[in-house]
Formats: structure tokens, C-alpha cells, sequence
């Protein structure tokens, strides 16, 4: 299923900050979110042939920054 990639900066005190996000195609022709899914697929069918979700978004860290977020800055 397809999911989408949030990219981020983790800062000193433990909190991670999105930067960007993507979404990742699954590349699978049963997803509904994916590029590649039927374009012949019915709309009455689709729910029972097709995923129709995507999976939870996965974090990746691309930055690590020194020093503490905003919130435990002010906190």
C-alpha cells in the first residue's frame, strides 16, 4: 500500500520537526492511491478488489539539530 514519507529534523530534546513529506507509490495495480492501480478498475467493484487506504506515514530523520524545539524553548 502506499504510505507517505515525512522527513524531518530531530532536535536535542527528543522532538521531531517535518521538514517535507512525500508519498511512496506502492507501484501496486489493487491500490487505490497507486499510479498504477486499473484504470479499467469499476467503481462498484473497487472497495471489495482494492486497497483503499494507505498505510501510516513513516518519519525519517534527515537533520539533527543541537539545539531544543520551539515548544520546550519557551517552555
Amino acid at each position: 500500500m502506499c504510505f507517505r514519507e515525512v522527513q524531518c529534523t530531530r532536535h536535542a530534546c527528543g522532538h521531531d520537526h517535518p521538514q517535507s513529506d512525500s508519498r511512496v507509490d506502492c507501484r501496486s495495480a489493487n491500490c487505490r492511491y497507486s499510479q498504477f492501480h486499473n484504470p479499467s478498475c469499476s467503481p462498484a467493484t473497487c472497495p471489495q478488489t482494492c486497497n483503499q487506504w494507505c498505510v501510516p506515514a513513516k518519519t525519517v530523520v534527515t537533520n539533527v539539530s543541537p539545539s531544543k524545539c520551539s515548544f520546550c524553548r519557551r517552555g
